[in-house]
């Protein structure tokens, strides 16, 4: 989901043109995370170009973006369970911009031994709904 501070001018908007993500001041994850690999490819899907995004900061963390993105004028793109308790608090706003889901994967060997441990955690992730924060 795109977010930013309750300052900024796309705060209270209900939808985004083109021109307006590419002249606005972005805080990203580092080239190939996930959540902005997702977003750069809806870019492209959208006939933008992700390279000319105006990327003031990277920084090497989802927290360290949230905070930066909370205390100035920038937007980004992060997964809805790290913007969350933000957005309860009122310290982010949610921009109308529809980013695809990211898909997870599991893989198991066949062949090794399987713990309780490791069991129970599969168990305990199939069914959840990743639009809900944790």
């Amino acid at each position: 989901m795109l977010v930013v501070s309750p300052d900024h001018v796309w705060a209270n908007r209900t939808g985004l043109r083109p021109a307006d993500i590419m002249a606005g001041d972005w805080i990203l994850r580092e080239p190939g995370s996930g959540t902005r690999s997702v977003f750069e490819n809806e870019l492209t899907r959208l006939g933008l170009a992700p390279q000319q995004l105006k990327v003031v900061l990277e920084l090497p963390s989802k927290e360290a973006v949230r905070a930066a993105v909370e205390a100035g004028g920038e937007a980004t793109a992060i997964s809805a369970s790290v913007a969350a308790p933000s957005l309860e608090a009122e310290l982010l706003c949610p921009v109308s911009f529809r980013l695809p889901e990211r898909e997870f994967h599991v893989l198991q060997h066949k062949q090794r031994y399987s713990s309780r441990i490791g069991e129970a955690f599969l168990a305990s992730i199939k069914g959840i709904d990743a639009r809900e924060p944790l």
